[in-house]
C-alpha cells in the first residue's frame, strides 16, 4: 500500500483556494488583528456530518504549530495548505502567529509575539559600544 507524504482530507482544496486570502491576513497582521468570514456552507458541504467540529484555534512560528492539533482535520489542512507557503514561512521567522477560526466561521489572524529581528540586536550592540569607545577617546 502506498502512502503519500502529505495527509491532507476533504478540507486541504477549500484551504487552498483560500491561501491567497490567509497570506494577506497575515501580512496585514502586523499592524492589528485581522478577520475574514468564511462561508460556513463550504465546510459543511464538505463534512455534512454532525459531530465534525470545524473551529479550532492554534499558533505557528517557523512554519510549525507550537501545538499540534491531533483531532481536528480542518486545523490539520490549514496546516499543510500554510507549510506549502514561502511566503508564509518567511513571515513566520520574525513571529508568531496565531489563527482561530470560530463557531461562526470568522477566520482570526494575529501576531502573538514578535521575535527581535537580527538587525535590530546589532544596533543595539553598536549603541552599547559607543559609550566606551566614547571614553577611551577622551582619556
Amino acid at each position: 500500500m502506498r502512502y503519500d507524504t502529505l495527509q491532507t482530507s476533504a478540507f486541504y482544496p477549500l484551504w487552498k483556494k483560500y491561501r491567497p486570502v490567509m497570506l494577506k491576513l497575515m501580512v496585514d497582521a502586523d499592524n492589528e488583528a485581522q478577520q475574514y468570514q468564511m462561508s460556513k456552507h463550504e465546510f459543511t458541504d464538505l463534512a455534512p456530518k454532525k459531530n465534525i467540529v470545524y473551529s479550532f484555534k492554534l499558533e505557528m512560528f517557523q512554519g510549525a504549530p507550537l501545538v499540534a492539533p491531533k483531532t481536528s482535520l480542518v486545523a490539520q489542512d490549514f496546516i499543510a495548505v500554510i507549510k506549502q507557503s514561502a511566503k508564509a514561512n518567511e513571515l513566520m521567522q520574525t513571529a508568531t502567529y496565531a489563527f482561530e477560526l470560530d463557531k461562526q466561521f470568522n477566520l482570526n489572524v494575529s501576531i502573538s509575539e514578535r521575535v527581535a529581528q537580527e538587525e535590530d540586536s546589532s544596533e543595539a550592540t553598536e549603541e552599547s559600544e559607543s559609550p566606551e569607545n566614547e571614553k577611551s577617546t577622551e582619556e
